[in-house]
Protein backbone atom coordinates (compact mmCIF):
# COMPACT_ATOMS: atom_id res chain seq x y z
CA UNK A 1 0.00 0.00 0.00
CA UNK A 2 1.23 3.30 -0.92
CA UNK A 3 0.99 6.10 1.68
CA UNK A 4 0.40 9.54 1.16
CA UNK A 5 4.07 11.06 2.73
CA UNK A 6 5.86 8.79 0.19
CA UNK A 7 4.14 10.24 -3.09
CA UNK A 8 4.76 13.77 -1.70
CA UNK A 9 8.54 12.90 -1.41
CA UNK A 10 7.84 11.53 -5.05
CA UNK A 11 6.00 14.75 -6.60
CA UNK A 12 9.21 17.02 -4.65
CA UNK A 13 12.17 15.12 -6.16
CA UNK A 14 10.89 15.05 -9.30
CA UNK A 15 9.88 19.03 -8.99
CA UNK A 16 13.29 20.32 -7.71
CA UNK A 17 14.92 17.10 -9.64
CA UNK A 18 17.75 16.72 -6.44
CA UNK A 19 17.26 13.78 -3.76
CA UNK A 20 19.26 16.36 -1.33
CA UNK A 21 17.15 19.68 -1.80
CA UNK A 22 14.03 17.39 -1.50
CA UNK A 23 15.21 16.51 2.16
CA UNK A 24 15.96 19.74 3.06
CA UNK A 25 12.24 20.59 1.89
CA UNK A 26 10.84 18.27 3.86
CA UNK A 27 13.33 18.03 6.72
CA UNK A 28 13.81 14.65 6.51
CA UNK A 29 17.52 12.98 5.65
CA UNK A 30 18.78 12.11 2.12
CA UNK A 31 18.78 8.67 2.69
CA UNK A 32 15.22 8.57 3.83
CA UNK A 33 14.13 10.13 1.04
CA UNK A 34 16.37 7.80 -1.39
CA UNK A 35 14.51 4.55 0.85
CA UNK A 36 10.91 6.36 0.27
CA UNK A 37 11.63 6.06 -3.70
CA UNK A 38 13.21 2.54 -3.81
CA UNK A 39 10.13 1.42 -1.77
CA UNK A 40 7.69 3.36 -4.42
CA UNK A 41 9.65 1.49 -7.25
CA UNK A 42 9.13 -1.58 -5.49
CA UNK A 43 5.55 -1.17 -5.35
CA UNK A 44 5.52 0.12 -9.16
CA UNK A 45 8.02 -2.52 -10.48
CA UNK A 46 9.60 -0.03 -12.44
CA UNK A 47 12.50 2.59 -11.98
CA UNK A 48 10.77 6.33 -11.59
CA UNK A 49 14.08 8.58 -12.21
CA UNK A 50 17.03 8.50 -14.19
CA UNK A 51 20.31 10.54 -14.22
CA UNK A 52 21.03 12.63 -16.88
CA UNK A 53 23.05 15.47 -16.87
CA UNK A 54 23.87 15.13 -13.00
CA UNK A 55 20.41 16.25 -12.66
CA UNK A 56 17.82 13.55 -11.34
CA UNK A 57 14.55 13.10 -14.12
CA UNK A 58 12.13 11.40 -14.49
CA UNK A 59 11.98 7.78 -16.54
CA UNK A 60 9.37 7.57 -19.26
CA UNK A 61 7.00 5.67 -16.27
CA UNK A 62 7.93 7.84 -13.60
CA UNK A 63 6.24 10.79 -15.96
CA UNK A 64 3.07 9.29 -15.56
CA UNK A 65 3.22 8.17 -11.90
CA UNK A 66 3.77 11.95 -11.44
CA UNK A 67 0.83 13.57 -13.48
CA UNK A 68 -1.63 10.80 -11.50
CA UNK A 69 0.27 11.77 -7.56
CA UNK A 70 0.11 15.14 -8.43
CA UNK A 71 -3.34 15.57 -8.90
CA UNK A 72 -3.91 12.69 -5.88
CA UNK A 73 -2.18 14.86 -3.58
CA UNK A 74 -4.27 18.33 -4.48
CA UNK A 75 -7.57 16.22 -3.97
CA UNK A 76 -6.04 14.80 -0.60
CA UNK A 77 -4.98 18.91 0.71
CA UNK A 78 -8.93 19.51 -0.29
CA UNK A 79 -10.19 15.99 1.07
CA UNK A 80 -8.53 16.88 4.65
CA UNK A 81 -9.25 21.06 4.14
CA UNK A 82 -12.82 20.26 4.32
CA UNK A 83 -12.84 17.78 7.02
CA UNK A 84 -11.08 20.26 9.20
CA UNK A 85 -14.26 22.49 8.34
CA UNK A 86 -16.79 19.69 9.08
CA UNK A 87 -14.83 18.59 12.48
CA UNK A 88 -14.04 21.80 13.75
CA UNK A 89 -15.29 24.98 12.15
CA UNK A 90 -12.40 27.13 13.04
CA UNK A 91 -11.60 25.25 16.26
CA UNK A 92 -7.80 25.45 14.93
CA UNK A 93 -4.71 27.08 16.58
CA UNK A 94 -3.13 29.85 14.85
CA UNK A 95 0.71 29.70 15.13
CA UNK A 96 1.90 33.31 14.49
CA UNK A 97 5.48 35.25 14.89
CA UNK A 98 5.66 38.99 14.92
CA UNK A 99 8.63 40.95 14.84
CA UNK A 100 9.07 43.06 17.63
CA UNK A 101 8.72 46.59 16.44
CA UNK A 102 4.97 44.91 14.90
CA UNK A 103 4.79 43.65 18.20
CA UNK A 104 4.21 47.22 19.66
CA UNK A 105 2.14 48.97 17.22
CA UNK A 106 -0.70 48.02 14.49
CA UNK A 107 -0.77 44.04 14.70
CA UNK A 108 -1.84 43.45 18.45
CA UNK A 109 -5.67 45.05 17.62
CA UNK A 110 -5.67 43.64 14.60
CA UNK A 111 -5.33 40.34 16.02
CA UNK A 112 -7.69 41.13 18.34
CA UNK A 113 -10.26 42.23 15.79
CA UNK A 114 -10.05 38.85 14.03
CA UNK A 115 -10.11 36.43 16.96
CA UNK A 116 -13.57 38.63 17.32
CA UNK A 117 -14.38 37.44 14.55
CA UNK A 118 -13.48 33.64 14.56
CA UNK A 119 -13.77 33.81 19.05
CA UNK A 120 -13.64 29.69 18.68
CA UNK A 121 -9.86 29.72 17.63
CA UNK A 122 -6.73 29.67 19.62
CA UNK A 123 -4.07 32.26 18.57
CA UNK A 124 0.01 31.68 20.23
CA UNK A 125 2.25 34.14 19.02
CA UNK A 126 5.89 34.52 19.25
CA UNK A 127 7.07 37.61 19.51
CA UNK A 128 11.29 38.07 18.36
CA UNK A 129 13.48 39.48 15.95
CA UNK A 130 13.03 38.58 12.46
CA UNK A 131 15.63 36.44 12.33
CA UNK A 132 14.08 34.09 14.67
CA UNK A 133 10.75 34.59 13.43
CA UNK A 134 12.03 32.80 9.91
CA UNK A 135 13.99 30.06 12.13
CA UNK A 136 11.04 29.27 13.72
CA UNK A 137 9.18 28.98 10.57
CA UNK A 138 11.29 27.07 8.65
CA UNK A 139 11.42 24.75 11.43
CA UNK A 140 7.74 24.52 10.73
CA UNK A 141 7.09 25.16 14.76
CA UNK A 142 4.94 28.47 12.79
CA UNK A 143 2.42 28.71 10.29
CA UNK A 144 2.90 32.07 9.46
CA UNK A 145 5.42 35.34 10.27
CA UNK A 146 5.10 39.10 9.73
CA UNK A 147 8.91 40.19 10.00
CA UNK A 148 10.46 43.52 9.13
CA UNK A 149 13.34 42.53 6.53
CA UNK A 150 13.33 41.35 3.15
CA UNK A 151 13.03 37.35 3.77
CA UNK A 152 15.19 34.51 1.90
CA UNK A 153 14.41 32.64 -0.53
CA UNK A 154 13.19 29.55 1.26
CA UNK A 155 10.08 31.36 1.97
CA UNK A 156 7.22 32.74 -0.15
CA UNK A 157 6.69 36.52 0.89
CA UNK A 158 4.23 39.53 0.34
CA UNK A 159 4.99 42.82 0.98
CA UNK A 160 2.62 44.09 3.64
CA UNK A 161 3.16 48.04 4.07
CA UNK A 162 5.75 50.65 4.39
CA UNK A 163 7.23 52.27 7.63
CA UNK A 164 9.40 55.09 8.44
CA UNK A 165 12.01 54.93 10.86
CA UNK A 166 12.93 58.13 12.88
CA UNK A 167 15.46 60.16 14.53
CA UNK A 168 13.91 61.15 18.04
CA UNK A 169 14.88 62.56 22.07
CA UNK A 170 13.54 64.07 24.77
CA UNK A 171 11.93 68.20 24.27
CA UNK A 172 14.95 69.53 26.76
CA UNK A 173 17.30 67.54 24.30
CA UNK A 174 19.93 70.04 22.58
CA UNK A 175 18.90 68.74 19.41
CA UNK A 176 15.22 69.05 19.97
CA UNK A 177 15.62 72.61 19.20
CA UNK A 178 17.17 72.37 15.73
CA UNK A 179 15.83 72.07 12.52
CA UNK A 180 18.24 69.69 11.66
CA UNK A 181 21.66 68.21 12.35
CA UNK A 182 24.37 66.82 10.23
CA UNK A 183 25.01 63.17 10.20
CA UNK A 184 28.77 63.65 11.93
CA UNK A 185 27.04 65.44 14.93
CA UNK A 186 25.70 61.82 15.82
CA UNK A 187 29.38 61.01 16.91
CA UNK A 188 28.64 63.56 19.99
CA UNK A 189 25.21 62.02 21.69
CA UNK A 190 24.59 58.85 24.01
CA UNK A 191 22.87 56.58 21.39
CA UNK A 192 19.46 53.75 22.55
CA UNK A 193 19.48 51.05 20.25
CA UNK A 194 17.94 47.73 19.27
CA UNK A 195 19.65 44.84 19.44
CA UNK A 196 22.50 43.07 17.30
CA UNK A 197 19.55 41.15 15.45
CA UNK A 198 17.01 43.82 14.99
CA UNK A 199 15.68 44.38 11.92
CA UNK A 200 15.22 48.24 12.91
CA UNK A 201 18.87 48.77 13.66
CA UNK A 202 20.08 47.11 10.25
CA UNK A 203 17.91 49.48 8.38
CA UNK A 204 18.70 52.54 10.53
CA UNK A 205 23.04 51.46 10.18
CA UNK A 206 22.59 50.99 5.89
CA UNK A 207 20.91 54.02 6.13
CA UNK A 208 23.92 55.97 8.31
CA UNK A 209 26.76 53.91 6.80
CA UNK A 210 25.26 55.05 3.17
CA UNK A 211 25.71 58.84 4.54
CA UNK A 212 29.06 58.49 5.61
CA UNK A 213 28.78 57.32 9.15
CA UNK A 214 31.25 54.49 10.80
CA UNK A 215 28.64 52.88 12.83
CA UNK A 216 31.50 51.63 15.59
CA UNK A 217 32.43 55.17 16.33
CA UNK A 218 28.91 55.69 17.54
CA UNK A 219 28.71 55.84 21.53
CA UNK A 220 25.78 53.35 21.60
CA UNK A 221 25.14 53.02 25.55
CA UNK A 222 22.76 50.89 25.72
CA UNK A 223 21.04 48.10 23.32
CA UNK A 224 17.91 46.48 24.20
CA UNK A 225 15.22 44.12 22.28
CA UNK A 226 12.37 46.30 23.37
CA UNK A 227 10.92 49.48 21.46
CA UNK A 228 8.62 50.50 24.34
CA UNK A 229 11.58 50.18 27.01
CA UNK A 230 13.90 52.20 24.65
CA UNK A 231 11.25 54.93 24.10
CA UNK A 232 10.05 55.22 27.69
CA UNK A 233 13.97 56.05 28.50
CA UNK A 234 13.83 58.67 26.31
CA UNK A 235 10.75 59.87 27.65
CA UNK A 236 12.82 60.16 30.95
CA UNK A 237 15.39 62.56 29.53
CA UNK A 238 17.91 59.74 28.64
CA UNK A 239 20.03 59.94 25.26
CA UNK A 240 19.00 59.88 21.81
CA UNK A 241 17.46 56.82 19.57
CA UNK A 242 15.75 55.56 16.36
CA UNK A 243 12.51 53.85 16.12
CA UNK A 244 9.50 53.37 13.97
CA UNK A 245 6.92 56.05 13.11
CA UNK A 246 4.14 53.82 14.39
CA UNK A 247 5.60 53.14 17.90
CA UNK A 248 6.64 57.10 18.84
CA UNK A 249 3.54 58.91 16.88
CA UNK A 250 1.41 59.22 19.86
CA UNK A 251 4.36 60.57 21.92
CA UNK A 252 5.65 63.02 19.19
CA UNK A 253 1.45 64.75 19.53
CA UNK A 254 1.61 64.89 22.94
CA UNK A 255 5.26 66.42 23.05
CA UNK A 256 7.13 63.84 24.96
CA UNK A 257 9.56 63.33 22.26
CA UNK A 258 10.67 65.33 19.14
CA UNK A 259 11.56 63.64 16.03
CA UNK A 260 15.05 65.03 14.90
CA UNK A 261 15.44 65.54 11.08
CA UNK A 262 19.10 64.15 10.19
CA UNK A 263 20.84 65.86 6.84
CA UNK A 264 19.95 63.08 4.08
CA UNK A 265 18.72 60.64 6.02
CA UNK A 266 15.42 58.37 5.24
CA UNK A 267 15.11 55.17 6.67
CA UNK A 268 12.30 53.17 5.26
CA UNK A 269 11.63 49.58 5.07
CA UNK A 270 8.74 47.49 4.24
CA UNK A 271 6.96 44.57 6.65
CA UNK A 272 6.70 41.62 4.75
CA UNK A 273 4.12 38.26 5.45
CA UNK A 274 6.10 34.98 4.93
CA UNK A 275 5.66 31.68 4.75
CA UNK A 276 7.59 28.41 3.90
CA UNK A 277 7.83 28.14 0.25
CA UNK A 278 6.66 24.01 0.22
CA UNK A 279 4.49 24.52 2.93
CA UNK A 280 0.49 24.05 2.58
CA UNK A 281 -1.27 26.80 4.26
CA UNK A 282 -4.01 25.97 6.55
CA UNK A 283 -7.24 27.08 6.28
CA UNK A 284 -7.09 29.31 9.07
CA UNK A 285 -3.71 30.74 8.16
CA UNK A 286 -5.26 31.87 4.81
CA UNK A 287 -8.12 33.17 6.48
CA UNK A 288 -5.99 35.29 8.34
CA UNK A 289 -3.59 36.26 5.63
CA UNK A 290 -6.63 37.71 3.52
CA UNK A 291 -7.72 39.61 6.63
CA UNK A 292 -3.89 41.27 6.73
CA UNK A 293 -4.13 41.79 3.11
CA UNK A 294 -7.58 43.81 3.61
CA UNK A 295 -6.24 46.09 6.01
CA UNK A 296 -3.75 47.49 3.55
CA UNK A 297 -6.14 47.80 0.40
CA UNK A 298 -4.09 44.80 -1.06
CA UNK A 299 -5.40 42.03 -3.54
CA UNK A 300 -3.03 39.24 -3.97
CA UNK A 301 -3.68 36.08 -5.28
CA UNK A 302 -0.58 34.13 -5.20
CA UNK A 303 -0.89 32.92 -1.54
CA UNK A 304 -4.32 31.62 -2.80
CA UNK A 305 -2.65 28.45 -4.78
CA UNK A 306 -0.55 27.07 -1.44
Amino acid sequence: MIDISKLKTFVVVAELGSYSRASEVLYITQPAVTQQIKVLEKIMGAKLFQRQGGRIVLTEEGKRIYQIAKELLMNYESLMEEMSKIKTYFKDTLLLGISTTLSEYKVPELIVEFHQMFPSISIRILVDNSQRIEEALHSGVLNLGIIEREPSERFNSIKWFMDEILFFTHPSHPFAKRKEIQPEELYEVDLIFREVSSGTRKVVRDELERLGIVFERLRIKIEINCGRSILSMVKKGYGCSFLSRGIIEKDIESGDVVPVKIKGFNAQRWYYIIYPEYTKLTLLSKKFLKFLLSKTGLVVKEWERV
